[in-house]
């Protein structure tokens, strides 16, 4: 496990190998995860504090929709701490309202919420003013596995090389 000192402050990574590869995840998840990792490289949003973002989208196989993605991780850095805090509650009220279960789960030293809706589990978490979300649906991580699985890529995607 990395120590707390050895996560993301500043800068965003710039591809998906340093969120991680799809070995990575597939071996996260228990099962291959085919394909190369897309990603979309998301931008600032002055509205909500957040300074850049990131989402990797996993398992897509031939498929280009990633909305078809059995697994997916963004990262987005913000203005301070607090801006990530605040858009990471808005996440948890958001799911929680449209009827996921939440409970607290650790990603590395810090914690996260875990969101399991019908069809996809939901972690986020914040480390300073970088927020992680990884999603994903219940075929490919049931609910059962999906605090130690979904922990486990979190923790990964927070801990740059």
């Amino acid at each position: 496990m990395k120590s707390a000192s050895s996560r993301i402050v500043g800068p965003l990574p710039s591809g998906c190998g340093a969120i991680g590869t799809p070995e990575e995840i597939s071996d996260a998840v228990g099962k291959q995860m085919s394909g190369a990792a897309k990603l979309v490289d998301g931008s600032a949003d002055a509205s909500i504090g957040r300074t850049d973002r990131i989402d990797c989208y996993y398992g897509l196989g031939n498929s280009e929709q990633v909305n078809d993605a059995p697994v997916r991780v963004g990262l987005a850095s913000y203005n301070d701490a607090n801006a990530a805090a605040t858009r990471v509650q808005k996440t948890v009220d958001e799911e929680k309202g449209a009827g996921a279960k939440a409970s607290e789960v650790p990603v590395g030293g810090d914690k996260g919420t875990l969101l399991a809706a019908r069809k996809t589990v939901t972690l986020v978490a914040t480390h300073q003013a970088t927020t992680v979300v990884v999603i994903a649906t219940t075929e490919a991580v049931p609910a059962s596995q999906a605090a130690a699985v979904l922990g486990k890529i979190a923790d990964r995607a927070l801990s740059p090389r």
